[in-house]
């Protein structure tokens, strides 16, 4: 039996997506108390506490989440995940509860702006369980040590796994990547707008960005990596740089196909980045999805012991013959 390791690396690595939502959240409730009171702007500071409140009190969560399990002696990344989501939620709870937000959600929409970092807090359960490691359980050592001597060599065919987590943390790939370029846009860029502040701006506008394209590009960029990953898996394409290379194509194709419905941009500026989102899409999915045995063919269900003849078997290509008086 094994358990997952205490990796202070990966609970940081476990909270960048919750860092990213939050941020997320935080710039759109500043630009909701703007709204409301245009006058008052607030302190730069105080946003700070804010923001590092939350991602500490979602940060400590996932990590009594995660000692919890690990008592538990349960190291599935599925547990994890559903860990992280439930861990987020209370989070979120504690922070609704305490007052915790620069602008109080309105009214019907409590539940709907918890699902991102909900959402958010699944992502970061199954990174720290992906990133952390295992180890074997103090109370089963010795089972754990046999069968990581005896059972856990193999030498048979594998394939990449399908997975429902690295499938959906590949197509968040062109939402954080467009984010970020546009941040860094907004940030070169003099975000003046009469009566709001410039740094309101330049935090709101790229959080609008995020979950617009999310909410856009989601479902598109899911199915584009489930189908690149059946294509790599039918091609028996086993390694991160093949999957990197074939997204990279597949994005090309799509963009090409795509062209001639963005009249006002150069084709050039449309394949560059594609190709570049496709690769990154494709080898983070390996990265993150993993590779298991080929599963064993369906048994076959015999009436007739005569019909078991191999397909190369002289009797499947000619008949006998019987001579009758």
């Amino acid at each position: 039996m094994y358990v997952v390791k205490n990796s202070a690396h990966a609970l940081l690595v476990a909270l960048i997506p919750l860092a990213v939502v939050h941020a997320v959240l935080v710039a759109m409730a500043v630009l909701g108390t703007q709204a409301v009171q245009p006058t008052e702007a607030p302190a730069p500071d105080q946003v700070l506490v804010f923001y590092v409140t939350r991602l500490a009190i979602d940060g400590s969560l996932l990590f009594a989440g995660h000692y919890i399990l690990r008592q538990q002696v349960i190291s599935s990344r599925i547990a994890y995940a559903l860990m992280g989501g439930v861990a987020a939620a209370a989070g979120y709870a504690i922070a609704m509860r305490n007052s915790l937000q620069m602008s109080t959600p309105t009214s019907g929409a409590v539940l709907t702006i918890g699902l991102l970092p909900t959402i958010a807090g699944m992502f970061a359960g199954f990174l720290y369980g992906q990133f952390a490691g295992l180890a074997p359980s103090a109370a089963f050592l010795k089972a754990s040590d046999e069968g990581l001597t005896s059972q856990f060599a193999f030498d048979g065919p594998t394939r990449v796994r399908t997975s429902v987590a690295a499938i959906a943390i590949a197509a968040t790939i062109p939402t954080v990547l467009t984010s970020v370029l546009s941040v860094t846009v907004f940030l070169l860029m003099p975000a003046y707008i009469p009566g709001i502040p410039g740094f309101v701006v330049t935090a709101a506008i790229p959080a609008q960005l995020f979950l617009t394209i999310l909410v856009t590009t989601i479902l598109p960029s899911t199915i584009f990596v489930l189908s690149l990953h059946h294509i790599a898996r039918s091609l028996h394409r086993h390694r991160a740089i093949e999957y990197a290379a074939l997204g990279g194509l597949m994005a090309l194709g799509c963009a090409y196909l795509l062209s001639p419905f963005t009249p006002l941009t150069s084709i050039s500026y449309l394949l560059i980045p594609a190709a570049g989102y496709g690769a990154i899409m494709g080898a983070l999915y390996r990265r993150f999805a993993g590779i298991e045995p080929v599963p064993l063919p369906e048994a076959v269900i015999a009436t007739d012991m005569n019909a078991l003849v191999d397909a190369d078997h002289p009797a499947r290509r000619q008949h006998p013959v019987i001579l009758s008086n």
